[in-house]
């Protein structure tokens, strides 16, 4: 338990921005290289914030984080130089070498420096570049609203 907490701070600390997360509790898997934060789960990393049911942090063989996934009543701001979107979704999961975040489930999105809203059943946002895909369901197609000027 002390190793994989060590590996968490140790892990987190690599990021040019502090990463913190919170919860009612933490359960740490050294053999599956992950941590879970359980309950009223609480991320932020600069400007962006992520608030959950559940967070898991997932470790890669060389003790980076690989990713971590938020689920469960998930609220979120993801706010970069490029990108400003809040909303809400059933899962969110964020990979840090790629900038993806990857939303899932009943989406829906305000893009704050576009002025647009976004829903579908799976949006892809480029953290990096502010750009994002939307995927729709079988019943329901993506849809994106904005203002004609």
């Amino acid at each position: 338990m002390k190793k994989i907490l060590l590996l968490l701070l140790f892990s987190l600390s690599l990021f040019a921005e502090k990463l913190e997360v919170t919860a009612d509790k933490f359960i740490a898997a050294d053999a599956d290289k992950k941590v879970s934060f359980i309950g009223n789960a609480h991320i932020s990393q600069g400007s962006t914030t992520i608030d959950a049911n559940n967070i898991i942090v997932y470790f890669a063989d060389d003790n980076s984080t690989k990713s971590y996934k938020a689920t469960g009543g998930v609220k979120f701001r993801i706010k970069k130089k490029k990108a400003n979107y809040q909303g809400t979704c059933k899962s969110i999961t964020y990979i840090p070498k790629k900038g993806t975040y990857v939303l899932s489930g009943s989406v829906r999105v305000k893009d704050k420096v576009n002025k647009r809203d976004i829903s579908g059943e799976k949006i892809y946002i480029n953290a990096k570049t502010g750009g994002f895909s939307i995927e729709g369901a079988k019943s329901k197609q993506a849809k994106l609203v904005f203002d004609m000027k």
